[in-house]
């Protein structure tokens, strides 16, 4: 908490005293329109990796069910611990810094900056150094949403909607399906620990394809269609 305190100030020190704006050059007057954004970006990544998962939990006949060991302290500290981290990694990558950016070189190339700067933390934040065939996929997977995030931000002007799908993101594979073994089991588990039913390898390879690219791509169409509003 200290430490997006810290940023916070500086991020309203650097916008008043070395470029001379306010907050709304970050968006962070809270609106009517970009409270929708907030609520549109986080309950989309909700939606899609419910339908995805629960799609592939049938194709290979492994349910979904709720952890019978998972408490409402354990959610309301799982919540807290996200929330921390999403603050922190956009006030980072899509705050006064990526502003910066966007002035000096352009959107196009601050948002590729971005997306590979955010990329390349996530080695550091996930300690995968020493194998690189884990480093590439974290790099493309957390690279590519990080350019999601980005494109997000510049095509709404302002952090909101890029924040609510960065959370949305996290609290769907994290505490919605239990992906991130860091934190333990969470809201829902497999009925197996290994699947029952292992589909073809054509089908295999589809489902691995949608899950590594399948998001990135849809949102990216999307935000692609985005006209600025409010």
């Amino acid at each position: 908490m200290t430490g997006i305190v810290i940023q916070l100030l500086l991020t309203f020190f650097i916008l008043k005293y070395v470029l001379h704006q306010d907050r709304e050059a970050l968006g962070l007057k809270p609106t009517k329109g970009r409270l929708v954004q907030l609520i549109l970006g986080f309950s989309w990544p909700i939606l899609y990796y419910f339908l995805f998962e629960f799609s592939v939990a049938g194709l290979v006949h492994n349910p979904y069910h709720i952890n019978p060991h998972y408490t409402f302290t354990n959610f309301i500290r799982s919540v807290q611990y996200l929330l921390r981290s999403v603050v922190y990694e956009e006030l980072i990558f899509r705050g006064v810094l990526f502003y910066i950016l966007i002035n000096k070189i352009g959107a196009q190339k601050a948002i590729l900056t971005s997306a590979a700067a955010f990329g390349v933390y996530h080695w550091f934040a996930w300690q995968a150094f020493g194998n690189p065939a884990q480093m590439l996929i974290i790099f493309l997977t957390t690279g590519s949403a990080g350019y999601l995030f980005a494109m997000a931000f510049v095509k709404t002007r302002s952090m909101y909607l890029a924040a609510g799908l960065h959370f949305g993101c996290n609290c769907a594979t994290i505490i919605m399906f239990s992906k991130d073994k860091t934190i333990g089991l969470q809201w829902l588990v497999k009925s197996f620990s290994r699947d029952p039913v292992v589909p073809g390898v054509i089908i295999s390879l589809i489902v691995l394809l949608i899950h590594f690219v399948g998001f990135q791509i849809v949102t990216y169409l999307w935000l692609r269609r985005w006209h600025h509003r409010c």
